[in-house]
């Protein structure tokens, strides 16, 4: 049986349940290896434009295209995708859905995760799941495990703010865990079997199941059973047209069963009191007490009536006003930073919505040790700054002064000569730079006296020199005249004793040189 058939019969048990909940659903994504098979994730059909996103495939999907793990599916408006997985599974996504592929691939097992945040798709899983098999189809607010079969999962945003997810079951069993959208699970779960539908509503700090009010189940169903149905009051006014036409009461009810309703009402009109049962004419009616047939909520009104003692017919009603909210406690949704704002927000206490959304001003800074960020040099400034412990924010920046050169030694560059001048030098004795250069006078000569270079002779003068004990210059001279020979005669004896000794003059000698003459 069909999806539209299946609506128009009075099987149609649709328990409503709203929150913060992800899907699970057996759907194969990815290329997987079972056993010696082989499995696979293709694009088995598609209308308009499909656009895919992945390590290898990106742009616009095609026919027979094999899509895999962590592939982004974006299916636009007036569009629509088929795939196939291991040739038994089906995905069929309506326009203007968002989804992306997550898969664990392994020889022995399946484990398949479709990420719907936006739009519609239907599942038909054509046979059984193996022993270590999965499927999850996670939406925003729930994840939905699937033993089986045939469903479609729905996810949009309301016009109050909240995450919706709408589950369809048409064969098999769906489990539902709800969690918020940071992926916090609350530890509400429930499964939902054939002909039944969930739907859920949840943010970041609420997941919960929207339950039709159950003083309103005998006008909805005709009967007081333990079934919630599917309320068009219990979704937001912007709901896609689909989830309207199947929201609202009549499409519960088949056309046959609204024929056969008229025709008793008419049937009991043309009917004269007698014939009904009911009171004569003249018959004056005993009001009881107030009844309230509708509670009033936060946002809606109720009613009540009175009905006759005697005859049980309804005598008077009226409109409960509602009761407006309950205002809560302040609860934080997120702390402020230095950087950042934050935001509280107030609840109803009695139906959950948000009431108040206010701003919590940023923190002060709380300022840290002032860090060098540049060290000074004798010549350049450096800079400190002072950050913020907590954030990390610059909070003051300040300069550092230069140092300034160290004066080191003096050293010569230049050694000073007798004549010439010098040169000497003053550096840095951090960087080395040259801070002073200082003129070395010149030293001049340095006289030793006068010193004989050549002697004075019987025939030839004397020379004497004054020379500087630096540099060797001749400072000065003297000469002097040959001192002539100094002649003394030489003479010897000769002659006998009986003549007598005579004197006999030689030669005579130079005693300086010992020339003779």
């Amino acid at each position: 049986m069909g999806f539209k058939e299946f609506i128009g019969t009075t099987k149609g048990k649709i328990a409503v349940i709203g929150g913060s909940a992800v899907v699970a659903v057996g759907i194969g994504v990815a290329v997987l290896l079972q056993g010696g098979g082989y499995r696979s994730i293709t694009v088995e059909a598609l209308t308009g434009t499909v656009n895919v996103a992945g390590s290898r495939n990106n742009g616009a999907a095609y026919v027979g295209e094999q899509l895999e793990d962590g592939d982004d599916v974006t299916v636009a408006e007036a569009s629509d995708l088929t795939m196939c997985m291991d040739g038994d599974k089906y995905v069929y996504a309506d326009a203007n859905t968002h989804f992306a592929l997550s898969a664990d691939q392994s020889k022995d097992a399946s484990r398949i995760k479709i990420l719907l945040d936006a739009g519609s798709e239907l599942n038909e899983l054509q046979n059984a799941l193996g022993a270590n098999d999965s499927y999850e189809v996670d939406t925003p607010n729930s994840t939905m495990s699937v033993r089986g079969t045939k469903f479609r999962v729905t996810v949009y945003t309301g016009s109050d703010g909240f995450k919706y997810t709408l589950l369809e079951v048409y064969e098999g069993v769906v489990d539902v865990r709800l969690k918020t959208e940071d992926g916090t699970y609350n530890g509400v779960e429930r499964n939902f079997t054939v002909g039944e539908s969930g739907l859920i509503r949840g943010n970041v700090t609420l997941s919960e199941f929207v339950t039709v009010d159950k003083a309103n189940l005998a006008e909805i169903s005709g009967s007081e059973e333990e079934v919630l149905l599917l309320h068009y009051d219990s979704l937001p006014e912007d709901g896609v047209e689909r989830l309207i036409e199947l929201l609202k009461n009549g499409e519960i009810r088949s056309a046959a069963n609204d024929t056969s309703a008229q025709n008793d009402t008419q049937a009991t009109d043309d009917k004269t009191d007698d014939e009904q049962g009911g009171a004569p004419e003249d018959h004056k009616h005993t009001p009881d007490e107030w009844e309230v047939t509708k509670e009033p909520t936060c946002t809606a009104a109720g009613s009540r009536q009175k009905v006759c003692t005697e005859c049980g017919e309804v005598i008077e009603t009226e409109e409960i006003a509602a009761t407006e909210h309950t205002p809560g406690d302040w609860t934080t949704v997120k702390e402020a930073t230095c950087a950042a704002e934050g935001s509280r927000q107030q609840k109803c206490t009695v139906c959950g919505a948000v009431i108040k959304t206010e701003s919590i001003a940023k923190t002060d800074h709380t300022p840290g040790e002032w860090k060098t960020v540049k060290n000074p040099t004798c010549t350049e400034a450096g800079s400190k700054q002072q950050t913020c412990t907590k954030c990390g924010a610059v909070l003051a920046t300040e300069e550092i002064a230069a140092k300034g050169h160290t004066p080191g030694t003096w050293t010569t560059t230049l050694e000073p000569t007798c004549e010439g001048t010098g040169l000497r030098e003053q550096k840095c004795s951090v960087c080395g730079a040259s801070i002073n250069q200082e003129t070395i006078g010149a030293l001049g000569h340095s006289h030793t006296g006068m010193t004989t270079i050549t002697e004075a002779s019987c025939t030839a003068g004397g020379y004497a020199e004054d020379r500087c004990s630096r540099c060797g210059a001749v400072l000065g001279s003297s000469s002097t005249a040959a001192r002539g020979h100094n002649w003394v005669g030489v003479y010897t004896t000769t002659g006998g004793v009986a003549a007598g000794p005579t004197t006999v003059h030689l030669y005579d000698e130079c005693t300086y040189c010992g020339a003779r003459k």
